[in-house]
């Protein structure tokens, strides 16, 4: 190779490696910020198992997957994966609030926004009718999760129907090895 091309390389891969990494320190700056609650759903990253009593999940085993996605800006979780009652929920900072976006089963998509929070619980709530086209339409409407230590949690998930709340009945799941 001659010397010219030599130099037209290494000035390319100088180039290149210089807006890289300013590109990586842009991104890194543009990341919103966290919250201790938002700390708290990344703890559940991993596979969870349980019994679930409610809804179109009724008298079955339950699995839940949580993982980390968006570059650790959000957490997925996957109610019953591959599987045709698979639902999916991103938990996510908005505005400096943490909220969720529930795909639902029903066909709907409900928000909701972090209501009440301590060191062993977080309530999300919706507030009007984000994601649903009417109150009277059936929904998933809030949501507590509940640590009882870093290996064992309870989801109540509140199901409305004609604008009214259904009996709660928790999932109770353990993280599985």
């Amino acid at each position: 190779m001659n010397l010219r091309k030599v130099i037209l390389v290494a000035a390319a891969a100088f180039v290149l490696g210089t807006g890289m990494a300013r590109a990586d320190k842009d991104m890194a700056a543009s990341k919103p910020a966290t919250s201790p609650e938002f700390e708290k759903m990344k703890s559940l990253v991993g596979t969870w198992s349980g019994k679930c009593k409610m809804g179109c999940l009724k008298d079955q085993d339950l699995e839940v997957d949580y993982k980390l996605t968006a570059g650790g800006t959000a957490v997925l979780e996957t109610i019953a994966p591959g599987t045709p009652k698979e639902m999916t929920t991103v938990y996510h900072m908005e505005n400096g609030k943490l909220v969720m976006n529930h795909y639902c089963t029903m066909g709907n998509c409900p928000k909701m926004t972090l209501k009440k929070s301590s060191d062993n619980e977080l309530f999300f709530e919706m507030k009007g009718k984000d994601g649903i086209s009417s109150a009277q339409e059936p929904h998933m409407h809030a949501l507590d999760i509940t640590w009882k230590d870093p290996d064992h949690i309870s989801a109540s998930w509140v199901m409305y129907t004609d604008g009214k709340a259904n009996p709660v009945v928790p999932f109770v799941l353990t993280r599985k090895n």
